[in-house]
């Protein structure tokens, strides 16, 4: 810690100088010298360690210099790319730690030192890379590098290289030079040249005026008498004013010509390099604070006159027919700075480049960009101005930030710039512009309200007033989600903690007061509708702000359970404007309670548990209960008018799709939702009953004192705020929400209040609610009640045969399938859960089989497929039994016994495997098979017409695969009988092996180019058993069999592109695994089948997944090509092959392409390694 070399104890001493002295005395009387001695020991002359030292140094200096040649000459080049410049910096960022002159090591590198500006002039460059010429790439790549994260790096290095305290004048002509081309850059309208600009002018004011105390004249307007940091920034003020006064006469003309946002951005990053503490600057305090002042004033010059472009109704451009006022306001500035051209360009002809004078004639050319016509009604004139009016107020608003947070600002213009500030928030309607004045006023709202001076402090509360008195009363035109009001509270709210504990519960008091009060007045005319936003529509979105703020997270806890509330029954208003935005409430609440999603699975989220929701916010399960009964009622009553007013031949399906939305109630789907996201409770088993059926009883009440949130009281009163809802009756629901029949905790807590509700949701006729009912069933179930739950449901499933609808049959496997997947499919799932599932649910899913699967069959007249509680069953029940059967049973071994490896869990693993072998092996031969032989049933199936058709096809295959690729061992007996057979070594039962041969099912399948995803599934299916060198199965089909169909695949040029490049990698595969002759091969010529595959590559459409797949096939029948003719012809197409390699392994390739290159050249050379060390047989 200290920087000093540890120092060896005197023990390690005594014991080396010991070990020396022993060795110098042996060393002698074997007639060797004491030098000897010591060299054997390391030990050398200190003349030949000093020479050692300088030599290791000087290698050490010659490895930095070519790391340093490296980093700026073979990176920072003009016209490197982004990784290049990426490294180059971050290595010579390395290198300027640790060997630059300003560190504390003894080596020194002369190109990583203070540069000597003098020598830049000089023709040539020296073999070794100088100081300056580092310095002058860096400020190249600040200058010409288009990516931020490349200019911060050039920038951070500069700013931190080290220059001499003194300049020359050759350094000031470098510096005026520089100086010249950023303020050249700070004038383009482009945002990169001009943050480069902003960037290379702070660096100067840094290192050369207030280091060096060099003068460096910005205008030739400003005294010379003032020093030479107040001289540069007045130069940078006065360009500025000459910017405004441009835009004040004609802001077109100031957009094209005069941009501000460039020097403005400079403007900021010189006044936050002022060191206001230091002598120099306390020396001239007057004068500083006047400049303070005086760039504030002009920076709200500049506000001024951009305010009525982005205060119009649609300043982004997108503009209504109702909204026409920024399209005349922009249309009149045009028509201005057309009269007005030549009027304009005297008194600025001072101030402009050379160049100006041609872009008077240019004018036209230069407001067209691409084939946009310059006379439509949003044309690139609109989009110059709308970009110059918000890019400046992004500026603006930083730069304020700024001043008001300089110890020299003013009290006056502190709150002159919040005031300022806030009426940009509250005004502005681009999303960009007032995103930007958001951080802006966060910082001068902090800065006043640390202020000793309580009138600063007041003027903070003051300003939330003011923000909410004009969110009240207010009539203006629709925002998108009310612009920056939100913004400007939440700047209010968050800028200090005192803020937050002060001013927080004031507002959202407020807020929820407001926005409770949806009754929408009867007097309010019909033409001010939709084009008016609602205060009640503010304060839901400034709620919505606040609640998604991190930095509010646990102090607005308390206003959660009223929010939610809030929302729900915001949902039923009669009002568009307030369902969408307590849509999104309700979207941020749920984000705030649980999280977001931790994967793309919808179902992986950060839960909590019910019984810990409702103790926070015991208001929301009774107002919850309330909202699913109203939408269960719904339900019915649609239902029952449904059937009243069905025509008597009508299709049910077209009756549930005109009629659709009455089944729905507005609070249906967030509850659900809500309830979907909750973890199952292990306390709720404790003090509920056991169900005996599908349907959960309540619990018994127990007694218990719950923890009350401080709003229970508010958000229970306001379980029904009075809305205006027409010709919807809320008379039953008033009754009921007007009282909370909430007597005990177990009844407040305990989520089997909502199973019953839930379930009446599952039997409705729309598809999504009931899975969305299903979704939120499964947490309300306690995982130790978990198993007699799904073994009811499918019990009662299979006892109610036909009286059970297609809805709810497909209901209840949703609800079955949910269970599983929270409950039994988890990490945390129990030994025991994982034994009951295959004890008893395992057995009722499978009894389901014979009524779902096998009741095709009599759709064509099977007579001995009837039986007599057979379900009429549709493809989408089919389909979401298949699925579960896939997930948990075809597979079960993956999930079921990854817990039972114990020694003594042996006997119940090898049940588990025969009970899951003994259901696939019957299956396979009881029902798939015949299934898939009758091409009849096949189609039906896979009917086009039928939902979830193709789907039951595909699962059907997967599980067939499934069912091939168990590892059991069925045994013949002697009595004729087949026995199943775990783990089995004895050669009697080896012989007596009965082996199912899958060829004819999957010669259907993959000669069916219909039910492409089951052919996809079966192709995939080969070519992981060839890649996991499983080699067996394709002995039981026959390799000849399967290449004939690869082939022929490959070779249709109009089939799936999935499946083509699929059969051409399993091809590939196969002729890389298996050692495949050209007298096997299914083709009559292999030239002409190569020529074929060499005409597909070279097809202009060929996708790109069949192109990579057909270079990888090729490299696997290169032997094959010459083991059939070793002759030019083949030559000749390895040539061709090999160019075609080479073109695709150029760099500007796209990587898929250059991996593809990779992949044949390590599959040739192995098969090529293969051939010349064997000799096997072919096949």
């Amino acid at each position: 810690s200290t920087g000093r070399p540890p120092v060896p104890s005197q023990k390690v001493r005594h014991r080396e100088k010991a070990r020396r002295e022993a060795a110098i005395a042996k060393a002698l009387s074997e007639g060797r010298t004491e030098e000897q001695a010591l060299r054997e020991l390391g030990i050398l002359p200190a003349d030949e360690m000093i020479a050692l030292a300088s030599a290791t140094l000087a290698g050490v200096q010659r490895a930095v210099d070519q790391w340093l040649d490296l980093a700026v000459r073979g990176c920072l080049y003009p016209g490197a790319g982004f990784a290049k410049v990426a490294m180059g910096l971050r290595w010579l960022d390395i290198l300027s730690a640790h060997f630059s002159s300003n560190c504390a090591q003894p080596l020194r590198v002369a190109g990583l030192g203070s540069p000597d500006f003098s020598k830049l002039s000089d023709n040539g460059r020296s073999s070794v890379v100088a100081a300056e010429e580092v310095v002058s790439v860096l400020t190249q790549v600040l200058i010409d590098d288009p990516f931020d994260i490349n200019r911060a790096g050039a920038f951070s290095l500069l700013t931190a290289w080290p220059l001499s305290s003194e300049g020359s004048e050759a350094t000031r002509q470098w510096a005026n030079s520089l100086l010249q081309r950023a303020l050249f850059l700070v004038s383009s309208t482009r945002a990169g040249e001009s943050e480069s600009g902003a960037l290379i002018i702070r660096w100067i004011f840094r290192k050369f005026v207030v280091l060096q105390s060099m003068r460096l004249d910005i205008t030739d307007s400003i005294s010379s008498e003032l020093p030479c940091d107040l001289a540069f920034v007045g130069g940078l003020l006065e360009l500025i004013r000459r910017g405004q006064v441009a835009a004040e006469r004609n802001l077109l003309d100031a957009a094209q010509r005069h941009p501000l946002h460039g020097l403005l951005t400079a403007a900021q990053y010189v006044a936050e390099e002022v060191d206001f503490a230091s002598a120099d600057v306390q020396q001239h305090e007057a004068q500083w604070q006047k400049w303070l002042e005086d760039l504030a004033a002009a920076a709200m010059g500049v506000c001024n006159v951009v305010l009525s472009v982005l205060t119009s109704a649609s300043p982004e451009g997108n503009i209504p027919a109702s909204f026409r006022e920024m399209e005349d306001k922009i249309d009149a500035i045009i028509q201005s700075a057309c009269a007005n051209t030549e009027d304009i360009a005297e008194p600025l002809a001072d101030d402009d480049d050379d160049d100006d004078d041609d872009l008077d004639d240019n004018d036209d050319e230069l407001l067209v960009s691409g084939d946009v016509e310059l006379d439509g009604p949003v044309g690139p004139r609109q989009q110059v101005i709308l970009s110059y009016c918000w890019r400046a107020i992004k500026e603006v608003s930083g730069l304020f930030a700024v001043i008001a947070t300089r110890p020299m600002g003013s009290d006056n213009t502190t709150v002159s710039i919040g005031n300022l500030l806030r009426t940009l928030l509250t005004s502005i309607r681009h999303r960009g512009a007032f995103s930007a004045v958001h951080p802006a006023f966060t910082s001068v709202c902090g800065q006043m309200m640390r202020s000793p001076n309580p009138a600063l402090n007041g003027a903070v509360s003051t300003w939330l007033d003011q923000c909410l008195d004009t969110a009240t009363i207010c009539q203006v035109s629709v925002t998108r989600r009310s612009a920056g009001w939100p913004l400007c509270l939440l700047s209010i709210l968050t800028c200090d903690k005192l803020a937050t504990q002060a001013l927080l519960p004031r507002a959202v008091d407020r807020l929820l007061a407001l926005a409770s009060d949806l009754q929408i007045k009867s007097d309010t005319h019909a033409t001010t509708e939709g084009t008016t936003d609602l205060p009640q529509v503010h304060a839901i979105n400034m709620l919505r702000v606040l609640l998604a703020d991190h930095t509010l997270a646990a102090d607005i806890v308390p206003y959660i359970e009223h929010a939610y509330v809030l929302s729900l029954t915001g949902l039923r208003s009669s009002r568009w404007a307030i369902r969408n935005v307590c849509g999104l409430l309700y979207a941020a609440l749920t984000r705030r309670v649980f999280g977001n999603n931790k994967s793309k699975d919808d179902s992986k989220y950060d839960g909590i548990t019910g019984r810990e929701l409702f103790t926070r916010f015991p208001g929301l399960h009774p107002f919850l209960t309330n909202q699913l009964e109203d939408a269960v009622d719904q339900m019915a009553d649609a239902e029952s008018l449904m059937a009243e007013n069905q025509p008597e031949h009508d299709d049910p399906l077209s009756t549930v799709l005109r009629s659709g939305a009455q089944f729905i109630h507005p609070a249906l789907y967030p509850c659900l939702i809500l309830l979907s996201r909750l973890q199952p409770s292990p306390l709720d088993a404790s003090s509920s009953p056991s169900p005996s059926s599908s349907s959960l009883t309540e619990p018994s009440d127990i007694s218990g004192v719950v923890a009350q949130s401080p709003h229970t009281e508010s958000a229970t009163s306001a379980v029904a705020p009075p809305m205006n809802l027409e010709e919807e009756p809320l008379t039953r629901v008033n009754e009921r929400n007007s009282t909370v029949h909430v007597t005990s905790a177990s009844t407040m807590l305990s989520m089997y209040s909502f199973t019953e509700l839930v379930e009446m949701c599952v039997d409705s006729p729309v598809f999504k609610t009931r899975e969305m009912a299903a979704r939120a069933f499964a947490p309300l179930v306690p995982s130790d009640r978990a198993t007699g739950v799904v073994v009811s449901l499918l019990k009662g499933m299979r006892d109610a045969g036909n009286c059970l609808t297609a809805n709810s049959s497909h209901g209840t496997l949703c609800q079955i399938h949910e269970l599983l997947r929270v409950h039994f499919c988890t990490l945390s799932t129990s030994v025991a859960m994982r034994r009951a599932f295959i004890g008893h649910v395992f057995p009722a899913l499978t009894a389901l089989w014979p009524l779902l699967i096998h009741s095709p069959t009599r759709d064509h007249g099977d007579a001995n497929s009837d039986e007599d509680n057979a379900i009429e069953v549709s493809d989408i029940v089919r389909h979401r039994y298949l699925l579960i059967v896939n997930e948990y049973v075809a597979r079960g071994e993956l999930w079921t016994l990854t817990r039972q490896q114990q020694p003594a869990d042996q006997e119940s693993v090898r049940s588990a495997q025969l009970a899951l072998s003994r259901f696939r092996i019957s299956t396979l031969y009881g029902s798939l098979h015949p299934l898939f032989a009758d091409r009849r049933i096949l189609r039906h199936l896979g009917n086009s017409q039928t939902p979830g058709a193709f789907g039951t096809v595909l699962e059907l295959t997967r599980l067939f695969l499934a069912c091939v690729d168990d590892r059991a061992m069925a045994v013949m007996q002697t009595d004729g009988s087949v026995q199943l057979r775990i783990d089995s070594d004895d050669s009697e039962d080896i012989g007596n092996q009965v082996q199912y041969n899958p060829w004819p099912v999957l010669s259907s399948l993959l000669s069916n180019n219909e039910f492409y995803e089951a052919k996809l599934a079966v192709l995939e299916w080969m070519s992981e058993h060839a890649e996991n060198e499983n080699m067996e199965i394709f002995g039981r089909v026959g390799v000849t069999n399967v290449l004939t169909i690869l082939v022929a695949d490959i070779e249709s040029t109009t089939g799936d592109p999935l499946v083509r490049a699929a059969s051409t990698r399993l091809l590939a595969l196969l002729c890389t695994k298996l050692e495949i002759s050209p007298a096997v091969f299914p083709v009559d010529d292999l030239l002409a089948f190569w020529d074929r595959i060499s005409a597909q590559l070279g097809a202009r459409f060929c996708p790109i997944s069949v192109a990579l797949s057909l270079t990888l096939l090729q490299a696997t029948l290169i032997h094959m090509v010459y083991a059939q003719s070793c002759d030019d012809k083949a030559h000749s197409r390895l040539r061709a092959w090999a160019n075609h390699l080479y073109e695709w392994a150029d760099p500007e390739r796209a990587t898929p392409y250059r991996h593809a290159v990779s992949r044949s050249l390590v599959t040739y050379s192995a098969i090529k390694r293969f051939h010349e060390a064997t000799t096997n047989t072919a096949i």
